[in-house]
C-alpha cells in the first residue's frame, strides 16, 4: 500500500483516494487503448475512401473538414447540456453511455468503402459528436467532485498535481503502446478489422464504467434526492453565469479553449496527412509515433512533480506559448514544411521489415530522414510545457470551481473550444489541401490563433480569482 501512495505521489492517501486511483488505474488505460487502437490511419482510412482510393487521401481531406464540423456542431449543441447531465444525475451514465455511443460509430466505420455515400458517413460523425459531447469532463469531474471529499487535507493541491502527472504517464503508456499493435493488425487482418475490435473493447468499457465509477455518500449527497427538472435547468443556468461572471475564470477559460481550438486542427486536418506524407505506410506511421511518445511517457510523470516549483499566475502563459501545439510549435512545423517539403515515395527508399515477418516497419524516401528529424526533436523539445500548464491549470480550477457544476463547466470547456474550432477547420480543410502552400500556411494560422489565447489567459490572471459559494451556485445564480 505504501508503495501505492508513493507512485502515485500521495503520502497522506487513505482508503477512499487510492479507491479512486484504482478504478482510474482501471478504466483510463482502457479507454486510451480502445480508443488510440486506429488513431494512426482513422483520418487517412475516411480520406482515401472519400478522395476515391487507396493513396488519394489528399483529395479527400476537404470533405474529411466538412465531416469533423458535423461532428463539432453535434458535439457543441450536446457538450454543456450532458455535462450539466452528469452534474445532475452522476457521471458515469454519462461515461458509460459515450463508450457505448463510440462503440456503435466504430461497427458502422468498419463498414465504409469508397462507395459509401456521403451521408452515411455524416451519420458517422454525428455520432461520434454525440459520444464526445458525453465523455468530454466527465472523468474529470468524477475524480474530482469525490477527490476534494476523500482528501480535504491537500489544501494547496500540490499531491493532486503530482497523482495526475503520474496517471497521466501511466495512460501515455498504454496508449502508445496500442499504436504499433493497430498498425501491424491494420496490415495483417485489415483497418475494418480493427474497427470492430475497437467496438467490442468500447463496450466492455462502457460495462466496467456503470460497475465501478460510483460517487462517495457526500458527493451524492449534494444532488439532494431525486433530481427534478427546475435543478438541471440552475446547474445549466449556472455554469454560464459563472464563466461570465468572473473574468478571472472567463479570460483563463476562454483563452486556454482558443489555444485548444488550434489542437483540434492539428489533431483532424494536419497530424496524419503530415505523417504519412513524409512516412508513407501504417506501421512506419505507428513506430514513429510509439518512438515520439516515450519521452512524452516521461514528460507526463515529471510534469506532475517538477510543477510544484512554479507559480501558476506567472508560468502558465509562458508555458502554453512554448507546448506542443502552441505557437512556437506551430511555426517550427510550417518551416519544416515549407522548406524541407515531402519527397515523393517513387525515389530512393529506405525499407525495413518486421523480424521474420514481410510486414514493412519503415517505408521512407530518404529525402525525408532530415524533416523527420527535427519533426521528432521539435516534439521532444515542447513536450514538458504542455503537461505542466494543464496540471497548473487544473490546480488553479479545482477550488475556483464550485461542485455542483464542475461537470458542466468542464463540459463547456471543450464547447467553447470546438465553437472557435469550427470555422477554422472548415476554412483550413480546404487550405490544407492547396499543393505546396497548403500546409505551412494553415500551420501559420494555427499558430497565430493560439497565441491569441495565451494573451487572453495573461490576461485573465490579472485579475483576483472569485470566492467559491457553493449554496449559491447550487441555486443557479
Amino acid at each position: 500500500m505504501s508503495k501505492l501512495k508513493s507512485f502515485l505521489g500521495l503520502p497522506d492517501a487513505n482508503e477512499r483516494v487510492l479507491r479512486l486511483a484504482k478504478i482510474m488505474g482501471i478504466l483510463g488505460p482502457l479507454a486510451n487503448v480502445t480508443y488510440m487502437l486506429s488513431t494512426t490511419f482513422f483520418v487517412i482510412f475516411i480520406a482515401e475512401a472519400l478522395g476515391g482510393g487507396p493513396g488519394m487521401y489528399l483529395q479527400g481531406m476537404g470533405l474529411v473538414g466538412t465531416l469533423v464540423v458535423v461532428q463539432m456542431l453535434v458535439q457543441i449543441l450536446l457538450d454543456y447540456p450532458t455535462g450539466a447531465i452528469g452534474d445532475w444525475i452522476g457521471q458515469r451514465y454519462i461515461v458509460a453511455s459515450a463508450s457505448v455511443s463510440y462503440a456503435v460509430a466504430f461497427f458502422m466505420v468498419s463498414l465504409v468503402t469508397s462507395e459509401t455515400p456521403f451521408i452515411y458517413l455524416v451519420v458517422v460523425y454525428a455520432i461520434q459528436g454525440f459520444a464526445q459531447s458525453q465523455q468530454s469532463g466527465a472523468w474529470g469531474a468524477w475524480f474530482d467532485n469525490n477527490y476534494r471529499v476523500a482528501m480535504p487535507g491537500d489544501t494547496d493541491r500540490k499531491q493532486y498535481g503530482v497523482f495526475w502527472g503520474r496517471m497521466g504517464m501511466m495512460m501515455q503508456i498504454f496508449a502508445t503502446a496500442s499504436l504499433i499493435p493497430g498498425g501491424i493488425l491494420a496490415v495483417v487482418f485489415s483497418r475494418p478489422w480493427v474497427f470492430q475490435v475497437q467496438g467490442f473493447l468500447a463496450l466492455i468499457l462502457s460495462i466496467l464504467v456503470f460497475k465501478l465509477v460510483r460517487d462517495f455518500p457526500e458527493v451524492e449527497e449534494q444532488r439532494k434526492g431525486r433530481p427534478e427538472m427546475s435543478e438541471y435547468v440552475s446547474i445549466l443556468k449556472g455554469g454560464v453565469s459563472f464563466l461570465f461572471k468572473h473574468r478571472f475564470v472567463r479570460n483563463i477559460v476562454v483563452g486556454g479553449m482558443l489555444a485548444t481550438s488550434s489542437i483540434m486542427v492539428w489533431g483532424n486536418l494536419i497530424l496524419f496527412p503530415m505523417y504519412f506524407l513524409y512516412l508513407i505506410t501504417d506501421v512506419a506511421v505507428a513506430s514513429f509515433r510509439t518512438t515520439l511518445f516515450l519521452p512524452n511517457v516521461v514528460a507526463q510523470e515529471r510534469s506532475g512533480v517538477w510543477s510544484r516549483r512554479f507559480d501558476p499566475k506567472k508560468w502558465i502563459p509562458r508555458f502554453r506559448f512554448m507546448q506542443t501545439c502552441g505557437f512556437v510549435f506551430f511555426w517550427v512545423f510550417a518551416l519544416i514544411m515549407w522548406i524541407l517539403p515531402p519527397a515523393p515515395p517513387n525515389g530512393n527508399t529506405l525499407i525495413v521489415y518486421w523480424p521474420f515477418t514481410t510486414v514493412q516497419i519503415l517505408t521512407l524516401p530518404l529525402e525525408n530522414l532530415l524533416p523527420i528529424a527535427i519533426i521528432f526533436m521539435t516534439f521532444v523539445a515542447t513536450s514538458f510545457f504542455g503537461g505542466f500548464a494543464e496540471i497548473l491549470t487544473q490546480r488553479v480550477l479545482l477550488d475556483v470551481i464550485p461542485n455542483r457544476i464542475r461537470n458542466s463547466m468542464y463540459s463547456l470547456s471543450p464547447t467553447i473550444a470546438t465553437l472557435f474550432a469550427i470555422p477554422q477547420i472548415a476554412i483550413f480543410g480546404w487550405i490544407v489541401a492547396i499543393p505546396g502552400i497548403g500546409f505551412p500556411l494553415t500551420l501559420a494560422l494555427c499558430g497565430i490563433i493560439s497565441l491569441v489565447g495565451v494573451i487572453l489567459i495573461r490576461k485573465g490572471f490579472q485579475h483576483e480569482p472569485p470566492e467559491i459559494d457553493e449554496e449559491t451556485w447550487a441555486n443557479g445564480n
